[in-house]
């Protein structure tokens, strides 16, 4: 076992830097030499990174274009070599590239449209869970209403935006041109995968974002009116605004269920 651990990490080391410490391993078998072997491999590997990538962020290339895109992929492929039995996760790291890496970190709005594509395929991917609808809600007594805590389903993620990196993502799938990257103020996204399985995002405005912040730090429905009352007029107004928030928020199918506060089961708070 101990040599054919050094032959994978070897192998390995083949694929990510290049490394010719294999070579004494590998056999010529006409008509390819050792060499033209490994590099086949080596050859294959980038070609597979290059097209995961590919397949993730392709809006991302759009905006850049074929050339810039290009570079970024040998950049990156180079700078972090896959570490994840899963391809999925290869792309992970993108954002950061690009926040970091010049010419790509001269332009805020690149990071961005990847880290939205990065939390797509985790919308995406997230657990099956049961979605809340109105009638269970509204089956609880209004004297515990305070005490509501409402769970949010696996699919459902949070994106803030400087740059118009949804909208211009949004403008290259349908083929438009995209608008301009700088935006007056932070824009506020939320993403989460549909009951028809397909990923949506939905634009919120920053009394909805902070109500949905509360509701995703785990608060009861008391706080959660309490994060947003000081807008509005009156308590009542700040309360039915939270209760729209919940209508959206059921209708989109961003819950998965309810709890009451001090651990009460809803099945009691029920009967």
């Amino acid at each position: 076992m101990g040599e054919l651990s050094k032959l994978q990490d070897a192998f390995v080391a083949m694929l990510h830097t290049g490394s010719q410490g294999l070579i004494h391993e590998i056999e010529d078998q006409a008509p390819l030499s050792a060499m033209q072997r490994l590099e086949i491999y080596q050859n294959a590997y980038k070609i597979r990174l290059r097209g995961v990538l590919e397949q993730d962020h392709e809006t991302l290339g759009f905006y850049l274009g074929d050339e810039l895109f290009d570079l970024m992929l040998c950049q990156y492929i180079a700078h972090y070599p896959s570490q994840d039995r899963s391809l999925r996760q290869f792309g992970e790291r993108l954002p950061a590239f690009l926040k970091e890496t010049a010419p790509f970190s001269e332009h805020g709005i690149l990071a961005e449209i990847a880290e939205f594509e990065r939390i797509l395929l985790r919308a995406f991917d997230s657990a099956d869970a049961a979605r809340l609808s109105w009638p269970e809600l509204q089956a609880i007594d209004m004297s515990q209403w305070p005490n509501m805590i409402l769970v949010l389903h696996p699919s459902v993620h949070f994106f803030v935006c400087d740059y118009a990196s949804v909208e211009s993502w949004q403008a290259l799938k349908e083929k438009k041109i995209p608008p301009e990257a700088d935006i007056d103020g932070s824009h506020y996204w939320l993403i989460a995968r549909e009951v028809a399985l397909r990923t949506g995002f939905h634009p919120l405005t920053p009394l909805q974002w902070r109500c949905m912040q509360s509701i995703a730090q785990g608060m009861p429905f008391s706080m959660v009116c309490q994060s947003v009352i000081g807008e509005f007029d009156d308590e009542q107004a700040g309360s039915m605004f939270v209760i729209g928030v919940l209508q959206l928020g059921i209708q989109q199918g961003w819950f998965s269920d309810v709890h009451l506060l001090h651990g009460q089961s809803v099945s009691k708070a029920l009967t």
